[in-house]
């Protein structure tokens, strides 16, 4: 069920809606080098392989962004105007076609006001940039993902729609989310895109997530310690995230080393190329460094929950929503998983159920959920095969 503590704290990036915006950074540089204020409608523009691929994360395009402002406005910077113009008002302005193909003048393809208001963003999330004006940091997640990696991102800056960007920006946050416990539930609650990749939903996994009711941040320092050496190791060896998780989770790299698995081959052919290869067995270590700050943090968000009965014993084990030829992952024991999603489910019903007999409750969530709500003792969650 939707939770109110976490209402209002994620949203959907901008959809944009006509290439015609998006530019190169050479080109966006060269607008402002001809007119500082052309700074006022030109972002860099975050997407999902920026974040993945990329070992620095940053942005590889900007984009032109007239927030909602009417036509005259625009028109007052008159160089990014004409780009619009000229690129993406064909484009909302086409006209739609009969069954043989036929332009029916008179009648656009797009909805209104998309025709109308070509100069502005499809669906610009004012909400979101409202939300997010006061603060430096946000936390964004790549929406479709082989891992569901979180990282920090600056504000000035317009998010792709293809990112999940959430209203947090502390460690203990981090952590929590970075955390197996929160994987688990990612992968239960969101659907997927082939059975390899995640479609991360804020909707269906971030909303409903029973955070632990604890405010004391006492995931601070494990939660940096392993932020910063991830971004250590994605700059040490210029990965992006998916590869690192690649090799992170890969069963070649243990107390010993197996030459013959693929991520261990890739790794030392890549590092050949960079040449870093003197610097092969303190790469492995810095991967094992990664693991045990993953423990970690997964011990210690088990601690805020009082779940202390529940033995985690991490290693490499088959996860069976995952494609047969890559479902390995080091992870939890399937029966701590088990024990852990039956517990999240709970406390999710259970912190519902409290919400719900606020007046704010009522506002907000209570009018869309007119229907009934199951006891967890009604609730059966793993039936027999």
């Amino acid at each position: 069920m939707p939770l109110l503590s976490n209402k209002g704290k994620s949203f959907q990036g901008s959809i944009v809606l006509g290439k015609g915006f998006v530019l190169s950074i050479e080109e966006a540089e060269k607008l402002i080098e001809k007119d500082p204020r052309n700074k006022d409608v030109l972002f860099p523009y975050l997407n999902g392989d920026d974040l993945n691929n990329d070992p620095e994360q940053k942005p590889s395009r900007w984009v032109i962004n007239f927030f909602d402002w009417d036509e005259e406005k625009a028109k007052t910077y008159p160089d990014c105007y004409e780009i619009v113009e000229k690129l993406v008002k064909p484009e909302r302005q086409r006209w739609k076609k009969d069954d043989e193909g036929n332009e029916m003048i008179g009648t656009y393809a797009l909805r209104k006001p998309l025709p109308q208001k070509w100069w502005i963003y499809g669906e610009k999330r004012p909400a979101l940039y409202n939300t997010i004006s006061e603060l430096d940091l946000v936390m964004v997640i790549p929406l479709v993902s082989k891992y569901s990696a979180f990282e920090f991102s600056q504000t000035n800056t317009v998010f792709m729609h293809k990112l999940g960007v959430l209203i947090l920006n502390d460690f203990h946050s981090f952590a929590i989310l970075s955390s197996s416990i929160h994987n688990l539930w990612c992968w239960k609650y969101s659907s997927t895109l082939g059975s390899g990749t995640l479609n991360y939903s804020t909707t269906d996994c971030f909303e409903n997530y029973p955070f632990p009711q604890d405010n004391k941040k006492s995931l601070e320092n494990v939660g940096k310690e392993y932020y910063h050496q991830r971004k250590h190791l994605m700059h040490k060896i210029e990965l992006g995230l998916t590869k690192i998780y690649n090799i992170f989770h890969s069963k070649g790299i243990q107390e010993d080393i197996d030459s013959n698995d693929n991520h261990v081959r890739y790794l030392k052919k890549h590092l050949e190329k960079k040449p870093l290869i003197s610097n092969y067995e303190d790469i492995i270590d810095d991967i094992r460094h990664l693991r045990k700050l993953h423990i970690q943090i997964d011990q210690a968000v088990l601690d805020i929950y009082g779940w202390n009965d529940i033995q985690l014993n991490h290693g490499f084990y088959e996860l069976e929503y995952l494609p047969a030829n890559d479902r390995v992952r080091f992870t939890i024991h399937p029966t701590a998983r088990k024990e852990i999603l039956k517990r999240l489910l709970l406390l999710n019903l259970q912190q519902y159920n409290e919400e719900s007999k606020s007046d704010t409750f009522a506002k907000n969530i209570g009018k869309k959920r007119s229907k009934s709500i199951p006891k967890a003792s009604n609730i059966t969650l793993f039936p027999e095969d």
